[in-house]
């Protein structure tokens, strides 16, 4: 997102709204197609595994007695962790994902989504494209349901439609978006299982 949305990390591009899903989008055929050449050439005589290691944080609803913020903690997770590891493990983008990307799209006027779509054929290749999965997890946000209009710029976090935000009790143990929170990388791993 940073490299192809915001422009903040190399390749430094700015192309807000689609670059981040276009970019994502090319990983995951190529991570398909890495695992697909190692499972055809070398896997018989090597005995190895090709895996895929995903970075996520945990997004825990401010009000869990709040339906919004329990579907916003959802998103969270689906717009994170679902959107490689989803089309990796079970074919395709989370339908969340889909649908809130693809809506918005709508609003603005576009004939079709920001958020690429696999083929039928490109399905079938890139499910289970994974003989174990590395998760790697730096914090958590308590998350609620925030709409933005659809007239404001659009972005991979306008897509959510939610808002993070952190307990100030929470240790922070370096860089301000960084906070100490194992509980949620139990939840997260929970979620995983």
């Amino acid at each position: 997102e940073k490299g192809y949305e915001t422009g903040e990390h190399a390749p430094g591009l700015k192309l807000g709204g689609c670059g981040a899903y276009k970019a994502a989008h090319h990983i995951i055929k190529t991570h398909a197609k890495v695992w697909h050449s190692y499972n055809n050439t070398w896997r018989s005589e090597q005995q190895g595994m090709v895996g895929i290691s995903l970075t996520s944080g945990w997004g825990e609803p401010v009000d869990p007695h709040n339906q919004r913020d329990r579907d916003a903690a959802e998103r969270y997770i689906q717009f994170h962790l679902g959107w490689f590891a989803n089309p990796i493990y079970r074919g395709d983008y989370p339908e969340i994902l889909k649908n809130y990307v693809g809506r918005k799209s709508a609003q603005q006027g576009l004939g079709t989504s920001r958020l690429p779509t696999f083929s039928v054929q490109e399905k079938t290749y890139i499910k289970g494209t994974s003989d174990f999965l590395g998760i790697g997890h730096f914090t958590t946000r308590y998350v609620i349901q925030k709409s933005f209009p659809f007239l404001q710029a659009s972005s991979y976090h306008s897509d959510r439609d939610l808002a993070e935000l952190v307990d100030p009790k929470w240790p922070a143990p370096g860089p301000k978006w960084l906070y100490s929170v194992p509980w949620g990388f139990r939840r997260l791993l929970n979620f995983i299982k």
